[in-house]
């Protein structure tokens, strides 16, 4: 069978095992192995001192960190929305869907609308 992983370059690889991927993954990350208080004080503070809209993208096949993880984010930010990609796991729900990603990003930060 062939690995979805087949030609991902090296970097991005060493990047999420070496925890310089994106802050989302690395927040959740701290949620799953116990080190959430850490990060209480960031959350309270997205939650009370910013009105920015909050959207936490969320592999539906990640094995490595449950969907319950964003949904705890959630749960301390009450105006976020949990985006679960079906057919995407810990890694290819970016490594596999950049443009879409940025794509959607671009609408997320597009201040016109």
């Amino acid at each position: 069978a062939s690995s979805p992983y087949t030609g991902v370059r090296t970097y991005l690889m060493d990047g999420f095992f070496c925890h310089t991927h994106i802050a989302s993954w690395h927040t959740l990350h701290n949620i799953i192995c116990g080190s959430a208080g850490k990060i209480d004080k960031c959350l309270e503070a997205v939650r009370d001192q910013l009105t920015c809209g909050v959207t936490i993208y969320h592999g539906g096949d990640d094995e490595l960190l449950p969907v319950g993880c964003s949904y705890a984010v959630q749960s301390k930010i009450p105006r976020a929305t949990v985006k679960v990609i079906d057919g995407k796991d810990h890694v290819t729900i970016v490594v596999q869907r950049q443009k879409e990603l940025a794509r959607e990003l671009e609408e997320i930060w597009d201040t016109k609308r």
